[in-house]
């Protein structure tokens, strides 16, 4: 009979055979599976209108569990007591028992559920806004659940045993709720698996070639890009550009591309696996990620980890693990497509070396959580 403790994972992102959402939660279970001796539980939570069905990946059993609720993020946990039941009762069918730690990754609908288990709790909080209080389509049903939301989520986070960001920043945006009162808190840098993304010797393109791999929402801010390899395209500079990624705003980029006859020098690509997202990181000169709204930023790891050069936004979560050299080179003033162009024209000239900080391969980044935040519980 298996005796070993289970850590019970809750999440509404967790990647499968045709989808790689959540990859980096699969990365980070996987180091964590090495390193400690425990039953790992994959829940992944859908919509109760949801077709999936339970799922191998990895090696991990990933189990469904479907959340009633009202569409649209209105008033969500407005069923909790339900869920709550009806997911107690599906761990008992499951024969899913001697949990000791649950980890949750986002707080609503994961740390909710597990509001009554006695066991160790994690929160892990991957978004700058922490509450989901921007989730809801409609900004009068916004306004209205507002302070509702705050009452019920921070209360949930208050009763976790660490309260975890993915950087500093995101955990300084709890400090705006003045009822938020952690038991304990911890940074959990998204680490890099090393057997995936690391140099490999391919031919580079004879133009200077800029790449950026992120989904296709606003806040992604890939117009900045366009906008800026466009002021050097102007500048009869050769460069190409490539993305990586789909999403809402991917058809107002491609619009912009047609109608600026940048179509020859700036292509789309679908999302791709891991295998050829290493391939592309190498062969690119350049991996510039736009956003303006970033907890982290899992890709610039990636990309750093085949030493290839980056450009990111200032003030975003992962200017946290750079020095000042790297600040200076890295950095540009978020939203200026003229202060990126400077910078892309710079890094054109002066290619500088950053060696990868081996403190963020995954396998550090886990095992300083072993021992931080799992030893603090289960020796």
């Amino acid at each position: 009979m298996n005796n070993k403790p289970t850590y019970l994972v809750l999440t509404p992102f967790f990647p499968s055979k045709d989808n790689f959402v959540g990859s980096f939660i699969n990365d980070q279970l996987s180091e964590l599976r090495s390193q400690i001796n425990f039953n790992f539980e994959i829940i992944k939570l859908v919509s109760f209108f949801s077709n999936e069905k339970d799922y191998s990946y990895n090696k991990f059993n990933v189990r469904i569990f479907k959340v009633i609720d009202f569409p649209f993020f209105i008033f969500p946990g407005f069923f909790n007591k339900l869920n709550v039941l009806r997911f107690k009762k599906f761990l008992i069918k499951r024969n899913i028992s001697n949990i000791f730690f649950t980890h949750s990754h986002v707080i609503y609908p994961a740390l909710y559920l597990v509001k009554d288990f006695k066991n160790v709790k994690f929160i892990q909080n991957h978004g700058l806004d922490v509450l989901q209080l921007l989730n809801c389509r409609f900004s009068f049903i916004r306004r209205l659940q507002r302070k509702w939301l705050i009452r019920k989520s921070i209360q949930h986070v208050n009763n976790a045993d660490i309260n975890i960001g993915v950087s500093k920043k995101v955990l300084s945006s709890f400090s705006q709720f003045k009822k938020y009162r952690p038991k304990n808190e911890y940074v959990f840098y998204n680490g890099v698996d090393r057997k995936k993304f690391y140099p490999k010797k391919t031919v580079k393109n004879k133009i200077f070639h800029v790449g950026c791999v992120a989904n296709f929402w606003k806040i992604k801010d890939q117009i900045t890009l366009i906008k800026a390899v466009q002021i050097m395209i102007h500048d009869k500079i050769q460069i190409r550009l490539t993305f990586v990624g789909n999403g809402p705003t991917l058809s107002y980029c491609k619009k912009y591309v047609h109608m600026n006859n940048l179509s020859h020098f700036i292509d789309f690509l679908p999302v791709m696996n891991h295998h050829k997202l290493n391939v592309f990181y190498n062969k690119i000169d350049l991996f510039v990620l736009p956003s303006y709204y970033e907890a982290f930023g899992c890709v610039l790891l990636e990309a750093w980890a085949t030493d290839t050069s980056i450009i990111l936004a200032k003030n975003q979560g992962f200017s946290e693990i750079l020095t000042s050299d790297q600040k200076k080179y890295f950095l540009f003033d978020e939203g200026s497509h003229e202060d990126l162009s400077k910078k892309i024209k710079n890094r054109m000239n002066h290619l500088e070396f950053f060696e990868f900080n081996s403190n963020y391969d995954i396998v550090n980044t886990v095992k300083d959580f072993t021992f931080n935040c799992i030893n603090k519980f289960h020796k």
